[in-house]
């Protein structure tokens, strides 16, 4: 039924526990696609040690050409997903870990009732920064009481049908890791967008929920996330600077802005662009860069016109002409 794909670049000890939390899972029929992305020669021991002990599952292994700063996740996740063979995508991070042995299982049983099969099933994880917990709502933890709010209850299984109008209202989108895709939807919308190296995971959830027919949320917590350290350099979060960040964003947010086919995603591009261009001009006006921080700020005002930050903008052009 499943095929997880997992990338990993140069985090053997990490990939082990993320690889040993599938393996875990009581639900059997998956098959498992590793995507090593060009990891660095001193760890391929390592990897292959860890390969080693799996024998005996169905564990296929890609290893890609080193590149100085790899190929990124989401090329290495479509070159998993090309080869997968099951109906349904799962993905799992290296340096994260599903934290439920029945999640599998409890999905296949949800597919196997439903009359139709459904686009996407989605998940919540817990997040943990340098092994504190850390308070939310992150991704869609919020959506049981918006759905509450909106008369609609689980079924027999616990499940909720969710529409794009019901996801937009929640606080942020599903991660990667607790999503679930019927590999002919992720193919029909051509998989991630190799050109982003950050959001890519949103981009990717904004493109299927639009396409998407049936959409299926299971309320319940069956991974965790290690958000990355921003001390460290060894994730692509941490390894792009902030305003680089923010033009990935921008970018996926233009894409939902102008390509989407449901008027709430293109609305939620243009909002969420906004906030993006506003952090650019913020973070050029702490460095001491105001011509530039004029300029994004300009842009953010046109995109979403406020009083409160017409001022600010007025305030950042006169300490531009000042130098002060």
């Amino acid at each position: 039924m499943f095929s997880v794909v997992m990338p990993t670049r140069d985090r053997p000890t990490l990939f082990a526990q993320a690889l040993a939390s599938v393996l875990a899972q009581s639900f059997r029929g998956i098959e498992i696609i590793v995507v090593n992305d060009g990891s660095a020669s001193e760890h391929q021991p390592a990897y292959d040690v860890i390969l080693r002990q799996a024998a005996g599952v169905s564990i296929r292994t890609f290893t890609l050409l080193q590149r100085l700063n790899g190929h990124g996740q989401s090329y290495a996740i479509n070159v998993g997903a090309a080869s997968a063979t099951r109906p349904y995508l799962c993905f799992l991070d290296d340096d994260d870990c599903w934290t439920d042995n029945g999640h599998l299982e409890r999905v296949h049983a949800l597919i196997e009732a439903d009359q139709k099969a459904p686009d996407l099933v989605m998940t919540n994880q817990s997040a943990f920064l340098k092994g504190e917990r850390k308070s939310g709502p992150i991704w869609v933890e919020d959506l049981p009481s918006i759905l509450t709010r909106a008369g609609k209850a689980p079924d027999h299984l616990g499940a909720y049908t969710v529409t794009v109008d019901d996801l937009l209202q929640s606080h942020g989108f599903c991660h990667l890791n607790t999503l679930i895709v019927r590999r002919s939807i992720y193919q029909e919308i051509g998989g991630m967008d190799e050109t982003i190296r950050w959001e890519c995971d949103r981009d990717l959830y904004l493109r299927l929920i639009d396409q998407a027919q049936l959409m299926r949320y299971l309320p319940v917590t069956i991974g965790r996330h290690n958000i990355p350290d921003p001390a460290g350099t060894a994730n692509m979060t941490t390894a792009i600077s902030e305003l680089e960040r923010r033009l990935f964003q921008i970018r996926v947010l233009d894409r939902a802005a102008l390509f989407a086919r449901h008027p709430g995603i293109r609305a939620h591009g243009r909002r969420h662009k906004a906030y993006a261009v506003k952090k650019i001009a913020e973070t050029l006006a702490a460095s001491g860069r105001r011509p530039e921080a004029v300029w994004y700020a300009l842009q953010a005002l046109g995109t979403e016109p406020g009083f409160k930050w017409a001022g600010y903008t007025a305030w950042l052009w006169l300490r531009a002409q000042t130098g002060r």
